[in-house]
């Protein structure tokens, strides 16, 4: 879930010109629904298909077609969007109905690992199928809105047939044909979103051990990190420049991340997600290289 400023395109999209694609949405949880809603509401024709047939009911009111298989939705519809739970639903819902997605553009946004997006797309290769793998970096009440975004990867063809409608939804960014590639950037950018949150979450915990509210704490920490988060720009040089003999040394930080865990102890309070950290530290210094850069710790994470 990132923030992104980039407008949709409602100025394209809207009363003024009627899509001629008919979209199916296969899963209709939180995400599928919201995407279908607003495809509905930028003019287009929608299938709808979900395990349970319950949650079509709204969508069909509404004017969505409900399909009662996904072998019929596919059969309606120009593009196949999957929104489902995970990996192997993706394929145990997909396989059986390889044939009938011939012809049609099938655009897969289920949140599935770089490997899994790879395979999908290998198999949908072999079957002779037009296959986008893609990620969301969304929460549903954000597609439609300047700050949805989608990363897609795989078939470029498949990416220029199905863009306009994918615009609909959010700014709609193409990383490259390995198919992998949006799926990367999705755990990556989430990996540190929820480093970052992990850290509130510590911050919270030493903080109400005094009485303060976490809600205190979360405007004391928006505004913290705002102010930091530029230097990451500075440790992305370093990183890139692989220049580590200048800046925060390692053992100036393994001092300061030593006092934080002091702290959150002395309060009672668990430090679980400072100690990994201080554990690179304490190798980096142990090897010799407690005066070099303590971004150097980036050198580590590569296994192997």
């Amino acid at each position: 879930m990132a923030a992104h400023h980039r407008p949709t395109h409602d100025h394209q999209i809207g009363k003024q010109h009627m899509p001629n694609q008919t979209v199916a949405v296969l899963g209709l949880g939180a995400m599928g629904s919201a995407i279908t809603a607003r495809l509905r509401d930028t003019g287009y024709d929608t299938v709808v298909w979900n395990r349970t047939a319950a949650k079509a009911a709204p969508h069909a009111e509404a004017g969505s077609r409900a399909a009662a298989t996904v072998a019929e939705a596919a059969e309606l519809s120009d593009i196949v969007l999957v929104v489902l739970f995970d990996h192997a639903s993706v394929r145990e819902h997909l396989e059986p109905i390889a044939a009938d997605l011939k012809g049609k553009t099938v655009v897969n946004v289920t949140t599935t690992t770089p490997n899994e997006a790879r395979s999908t797309a290998a198999w949908a290769a072999e079957q002779g199928l037009t296959y986008l793998d893609g990620a969301i970096m969304a929460t549903p009440d954000m597609i439609g809105t300047p700050y949805s975004r989608f990363l897609y990867s795989g078939d470029r063809g498949a990416y220029d047939t199905a863009r306009e409608a994918l615009e609909t939804l959010g700014a709609a960014d193409y990383e490259g044909e390995d198919a992998g590639l949006a799926s990367l950037k999705d755990m990556a950018l989430l990996t540190a979103m929820y480093q970052m949150f992990s850290g509130f979450m510590q911050a919270a915990a030493m903080m109400r051990t005094v009485g303060v509210p976490a809600s205190q704490t979360a405007g004391e920490v928006a505004g913290w990190l705002g102010a930091i988060l530029p230097h990451t720009e500075s440790f992305a040089a370093v990183i890139d420049d692989r220049d580590f003999s200048a800046g925060q040394s390692v053992d100036f930080t393994r001092a300061a991340v030593g006092s934080l865990i002091t702290a959150s102890r002395e309060q009672g309070v668990s430090a679980d997600f400072l100690e990994p950290l201080l554990s690179r530290l304490d190798e980096l210094s142990a090897t010799g290289r407690g005066g070099v850069n303590w971004v150097s710790v980036n050198e580590q994470l590569a296994i192997g």
